[in-house]
C-alpha cells in the first residue's frame, strides 16, 4: 500500500447515531469539490475512478471510507494540493467561496413502476439503520456496567502517574514547527461487515507503534487525551482517533512529526506488535487490583455475553440496511455514457 494514501472513515455508526468529524481534516484548504446528481453507483464510481488516478500519479492524499459500505470512497482530500473532493452527504452545509458544486448529470428519469419501490426500500434502509443505532446504545449502557467493574478497583494515583511518564517519554519537548493542529477522526466503524479499521495503513512507515492493553474502564481512552493535549500545547499537530462506537472516547493518537502511534489495541481493534520497535503498555498490570479478573468472572461473563448480543444484533441491521440500499441502487437505470464520468473528473483533477 502506497505511503502516500492513508484511509479513514470521518463518519461511524456510533452509538449516538450517525456522527461526523469531518470538519476538523478541511483546515488549511484553499479549495473543495462537492460531487452531487446522478445516481449512488454513479458517484461511488466517481470516486473510485479519482482515487485511482491520484494514486497512480503518486498524489499524496487521505481516502475517507463509507461506514455504510467500508470499500466504497466518499471522500477524497489531495494534502499538498490543499484540495478536498466529497460526497455531498458528507458535507451537506459546508459553503463559501472556496466550495465548487459538480453535478453528475440524470442520465434517465426513474421507471413509473419503480418509484413506489423506491420509497418502500428508502424508508426500510432508514428504519433498519436507526434499529442498528437503538442496539448500539443498549451496548453502550452495558458497556458501561462492564466498564464499572474496572473503575471500583483502578489505582487512579498510579494511572495519572503512568500517564505523565507517557507524556514526558513521548513529548519530550517544544516542536519547531509551530504545529498544533488537531484532527479528529474514527480510528474504525461498525459497518454491514462488522468493525473495520486501518490501523496498519494509518501506522505504516512510523518509528514506534505502542499498544495499550487493558480492559474496559482501565483508563485507556483518558491516557490517549492526555498525551494527545500534550502535544497540541507543545506545537505539535495531532491526529486523535475517535471510537467508532462511543465516539467521545479516544482509540489512537497519531504524531508524525515524532513519528510514533499509540492505541487502544484491544477488540475489535486487537492487535499484537509485529516489529522490534513496537511495546505494549498493559494497564491492567500496571493500575487494576491483582485478581479482578478472577474475583468478576461470573458477572464480566454475563455482561460481555450480553454486550456481544447487541453489537451482533446492531450489526445484522446495518447489513439489512445496505441490503435495502443495493435494492434502492438496482432500480435507477445504468450509465450508457461512462465518457461523462471520465470528464468530471478530468474536470476536477485539472483544477488541482
Amino acid at each position: 500500500m502506497s505511503r502516500n494514501v492513508i484511509r479513514y472513515f470521518a463518519r461511524g455508526n456510533t452509538a449516538k447515531g450517525l456522527h461526523n468529524l469531518l470538519d476538523s481534516n478541511l483546515q488549511g484548504l484553499r479549495q473543495v469539490f462537492l460531487v452531487d446528481g446522478g445516481t449512488p453507483a454513479e458517484r461511488a464510481a466517481c470516486f473510485k475512478q479519482l482515487a485511482d488516478q491520484l494514486m497512480a500519479e503518486g498524489i499524496t492524499m487521505e481516502l475517507l471510507h463509507c461506514p455504510g459500505d467500508p470499500d466504497q470512497v466518499e471522500g477524497i482530500i489531495a494534502t499538498k494540493k490543499q484540495t478536498a473532493i466529497l460526497m455531498k452527504q458528507l458535507a451537506p452545509s459546508i459553503s463559501g467561496p472556496h466550495v465548487h458544486e459538480v453535478r453528475i448529470p440524470e442520465q434517465a428519469s426513474v421507471p413509473a413502476d419503480k418509484e413506489r419501490e423506491i420509497m418502500e426500500l428508502a424508508e426500510q434502509e432508514e428504519i433498519a439503520r436507526q434499529n442498528a443505532y437503538a442496539c448500539f446504545r443498549k451496548a453502550l449502557a452495558v458497556h458501561d456496567e462492564w466498564e464499572g467493574i474496572y473503575i471500583q478497583q483502578l489505582n487512579k494515583k498510579r494511572a495519572n502517574e503512568l500517564a505523565d511518564e507517557w507524556i514526558a517519554r513521548l513529548v519530550p519537548s517544544l516542536s519547531e514547527n509551530g504545529g498544533g493542529l488537531i484532527r479528529h477522526r474514527f480510528l474504525g466503524a461498525a459497518t454491514p461487515k462488522g468493525a473495520v479499521d486501518f490501523i496498519d495503513n494509518l501506522t505504516e512507515g512510523l518509528a514506534k507503534r505502542y499498544f495499550i492493553k487493558g480492559r474496559a474502564g482501565t483508563g485507556k481512552s483518558t491516557m490517549l487525551k492526555k498525551i494527545a493535549s500534550a502535544a497540541e500545547q507543545r506545537g505539535y499537530d495531532v491526529e486523535m482517533y475517535h471510537c467508532g462506537f462511543d465516539p467521545a472516547s479516544i482509540d489512537m493518537v497519531i504524531v508524525r512529526e515524532l513519528s510514533f502511534a499509540i492505541f487502544d489495541s484491544t477488540a475489535p481493534h486487537e492487535y499484537f506488535p509485529e516489529k522490534a520497535t513496537d511495546s505494549i503498555i498493559d494497564l491492567y498490570e500496571e493500575i487494576v487490583a491483582e485478581g479482578t479478573d478472577e474475583r468478576y468472572a461470573a458477572e464480566i461473563q454475563e455482561i460481555a455475553g450480553r454486550y456481544r448480543m447487541l453489537m451482533n444484533k446492531g450489526t445484522a441491521y446495518l447489513a439489512e440496511s445496505k441490503k435495502c440500499r443495493e435494492k434502492l441502487q438496482a432500480c435507477y437505470p445504468e450509465m450508457e455514457s461512462h465518457h461523462i464520468l471520465t470528464n468530471i473528473c478530468e474536470g476536477i483533477r485539472s483544477k488541482l
